[in-house]
C-alpha cells in the first residue's frame, strides 16, 4: 500500500440524498424505466454528475444480458418449510441460469430497507412467500422499483399480485370430508397464523364441509394455532383436555399435526385407536413421526418451478409485473397414512357428542 486513502465511490443511496429523492427514483432514472418528472430527473442527473456515480460492474453486466438476479422475501415461521422451498427453487434457478438471492422480512417497518437493498443490487423480480404477499406496502414499493412480483401459496383476495398455489379451502373440505366419511362426528380443528391467507380458507372449508354434514361446531372444536409445534402443543392440549374431547382432529399444518400427535401419546391415547389426526402440506415431517401422518399434498415443487418461471416470464416483458394478477391453482391430493382410522363404535359413546353423522365408507 501507498498510504493514500482511497477514494469513496459513490452510491446510489449518496445520489438520493444529493438530490434529494428516494432511492428508487434514482433507480427508474439510471434504469430507464419507470415515470419520472423531468425536474426530478433533472435533479437525479445532476447529483450523478456531481458525485461521478456509475452503477457498478454487476448491473453493467445484467444490463448486458447476464443471468436475472431473483429474491425470495420470506417470513416463514418454520425452518424446514424454507429449507424444502429453498432446494426447489435453487433447483430451478439453476436451470434456467439465475441468481437466487434470499431474503427475510421480519416486520413491516423492515419494506423500504429490503426493497431499497434488492434495487441496489439490481435484483429484478421477487417471489413472495406466505404472507407477504398479504402487505401492501411491500406490493406497492416493489412495484415502484419497477420489480416483476410474484406469490406462492394462498392470497387475501384483494391482494394485487400474481400467485401460485393450491385451493387450500377445496383441500381442507377434502380432508373434513374424509374424517366425516370415517365416521367422525367430533372434528377438532386447529388453525394457522392468522396473517396467512391459508389460515381462514383452510377453516373456512373445514366449516363447510361440517355444515354440508349437518354438524355443528361448538367453539370449543377450533384451537387456535400459529402454523408452529409448539403452537400445535398448546391447541392440542386444550382440545384433548376438554371434558368431551374429538375423535379427530385436523390440524392446518403437518407441524402442529405433529404435535398433536405428541400430545396424544402423552395422554396415553392411542392414534389412530383413540383419536385420529391428519395434517396439512405432506412436509417432510408427516413420514418421520409415528404413526404416519394422513395429509394433504401440495405440489411443492410444480408450485416453485410455476412461481419462479413466472417471475421470470414478468421481468422478460412477458407479462407487466403484477399489473394483472391472476390466480394460478395446482392440483392438491389427499395422503392417507396410519394416522386415521374408522371411527370404532365403541368410543361412540365415551367420546362423541349427539348428533347425526355421515355413513362411513
Amino acid at each position: 500500500m501507498d498510504g493514500r486513502k482511497a477514494a469513496r465511490v459513490a452510491t446510489m443511496q449518496d445520489v438520493a440524498r444529493a438530490a434529494g429523492v428516494s432511492h428508487m427514483t434514482v433507480s427508474r432514472v439510471v434504469n430507464g424505466h419507470g415515470a419520472v418528472r423531468p425536474e426530478t430527473r433533472r435533479l437525479v442527473e445532476a447529483a450523478i454528475t456531481a458525485l461521478n456515480f456509475a452503477p457498478n460492474p454487476l448491473a453493467r453486466a445484467l444490463n448486458m444480458g447476464a443471468p436475472q438476479r431473483i429474491a425470495l422475501l420470506h417470513r416463514f415461521p418454520n425452518p424446514g418449510t424454507l429449507g424444502v422451498f429453498l432446494l426447489h427453487l435453487l433447483d430451478r434457478a439453476a436451470k434456467a441460469h439465475a441468481n437466487l438471492e434470499v431474503r427475510e422480512v421480519h416486520a413491516t417497518d423492515q419494506d423500504a430497507q429490503v426493497v431499497a437493498d434488492l434495487v441496489e443490487r439490481r435484483v429484478t423480480g421477487v417471489i413472495l412467500a406466505p404472507p407477504l404477499a398479504d402487505d401492501p406496502v411491500l406490493v406497492t414499493l416493489l412495484r415502484a422499483g419497477g420489480l416483476g412480483i410474484v406469490a406462492s401459496g394462498s392470497v387475501r383476495p384483494d391482494a394485487k399480485v400474481v400467485s401460485v398455489g393450491i385451493d387450500d379451502q377445496a383441500a381442507a373440505h377434502a380432508m373434513t370430508q374424509h374424517l366425516l366419511h370415517l365416521g367422525h362426528r367430533s372434528i377438532g380443528f386447529i388453525t394457522g397464523h392468522p396473517d396467512h391467507a391459508s389460515s381462514t380458507l383452510r377453516l373456512a372449508g373445514y366449516h363447510q364441509a361440517m355444515r354440508d354434514a349437518d354438524i355443528p361446531v361448538p367453539p370449543g372444536l377450533v384451537g387456535e394455532g400459529l402454523y408452529t409445534y409448539q403452537s400445535g402443543l398448546a391447541a392440542a392440549e386444550a382440545l384433548l383436555g376438554a371434558a368431551h374431547r374429538p375423535s379427530a382432529i385436523f390440524a392446518s399444518n403437518d407441524d402442529m399435526a405433529a404435535a398433536t400427535l405428541a400430545v396424544a401419546h402423552r395422554r396415553g391415547l392411542a392414534v389412530p385407536g383413540d383419536l385420529s389426526i391428519a395434517g396439512f402440506d405432506d412436509s417432510v415431517l408427516a413420514t418421520t413421526v409415528w404413526p404416519t401422518l394422513t395429509t394433504v399434498r401440495a405440489p411443492a415443487r410444480m408450485i416453485t418451478r410455476t412461481a419462479f418461471d413466472l417471475v421470470l416470464q414478468a421481468v422478460s416483458g412477458g407479462q407487466p409485473p403484477g399489473d394483472a394478477p391472476h390466480r394460478v391453482c395446482l392440483p392438491f391430493e389427499l395422503v392417507t397414512r396410519e394416522s386415521t382410522a374408522p371411527l370404532d363404535s365403541g368410543l361412540m359413546t365415551a367420546v362423541e357428542q349427539p348428533g347425526g353423522a355421515p355413513d362411513p365408507v
